[in-house]
């Protein structure tokens, strides 16, 4: 996969977890919930207009956001735990936990522009929202929180997509 010649970073073409696709995604709804690093900001009585000192407490943060379309049985367990019903091999229903329920795992989404981010250590809380009706479609509103990996390593990479990684990659 080519990335794109003026760096930009456009598209999401699939999103995996634990290292199974979620299906459609909806369009425009993946937001990267950025936050900007804190910082104390040390001030003297004789400076009147800026601080004297800015001391970093945190750098900066994303929280993704988005809403999975595509509720299948298997995507309602991957993202809220629970059990998929199944008659023979076919999956046939869901049900909903009665226990509090942590999904972790890795995400990596590749993009249209040629990126791949991979979050190696991320908490997924989810919940069904949307409507039901005929004019637009119940979802599973998704939230990714970000950990520190246990063996100290990034929070999250960008880097290009392997050469054969393309739509289905």
């Amino acid at each position: 996969m080519v990335r794109d010649e003026q760096d930009l970073m456009y598209g999401l073409d699939e999103f995996k977890f634990n290292g199974k696709s979620w299906g459609f995604i909806e369009e425009d709804s993946f937001d990267w919930g950025g936050q900007e690093g804190e910082v104390t900001e040390i001030r003297a009585a004789q400076k009147k207009g800026y601080p004297v000192k800015i001391i970093p407490k945190s750098n900066g943060t994303i929280k993704p956001a988005f809403d999975l379309i595509q509720l299948s049985y298997e995507n309602l367990a991957a993202t809220m735990g629970g059990t998929v019903k199944k008659t023979g091999e076919k999956a046939t229903g869901w049900t909903a936990p009665s226990k509090l329920v942590q999904v972790t795992g890795e995400a990596v989404i590749d993009t249209d522009s040629g990126q791949r981010i991979t979050i190696p250590n991320c908490m997924v809380s989810a919940y069904i929202g949307g409507n039901l009706n005929l004019t637009s479609v119940s979802k599973i509103k998704c939230k990714l929180s970000i950990a520190e990996p246990a063996d100290g390593s990034a929070p999250f990479t960008i880097e290009d997509r392997p050469a054969d990684a393309g739509a289905e990659g």
